[in-house]
């Protein structure tokens, strides 16, 4: 990601998809089950509010603890994508966790109807 405010719009952009993609869901095919419903859009929300958390990094040197200026830049570089790297890795393991969960969630017959469909 280009900076913090593009990882912020994406990690609210997916967050509200599966949300929304999960009730929808939920209102449009019978055989959901409410409690479980609830439980994954508490997880999306959750996720949401802690990789918006996670998306503040501080890099914890300063131009006078390298020899060079180009040295602090490229140590600061390296530790913002590291940081970043991180935060996307964490974030896109738990998006699989929780699209997981919610294709379980689907009735069998839907599960064969789309199946027959691809």
């Amino acid at each position: 990601m280009a900076n913090k405010r593009n990882v912020k719009k994406e990690i609210r952009n997916i967050c509200g998809a599966m949300a929304a993609e999960l009730l929808s869901a939920a209102a449009c095919i019978p055989g959901f089950d409410e409690a479980r419903v609830n439980e994954l859009v508490g997880r999306i929300a959750t996720l949401q509010v802690n990789g918006l958390s996670h998306c503040t990094f501080a890099f914890d040197k300063t131009p006078a603890d390298f020899a060079s200026p180009r040295a602090f830049n490229a140590a600061r570089r390296a530790y913002y994508r590291a940081a970043f790297n991180k935060l996307a890795q964490d974030t896109r393991a738990e998006v699989n966790a929780i699209l997981k969960e919610m294709n379980s969630m689907l009735p069998q017959s839907v599960r064969d109807a789309v199946k027959a469909q691809a």
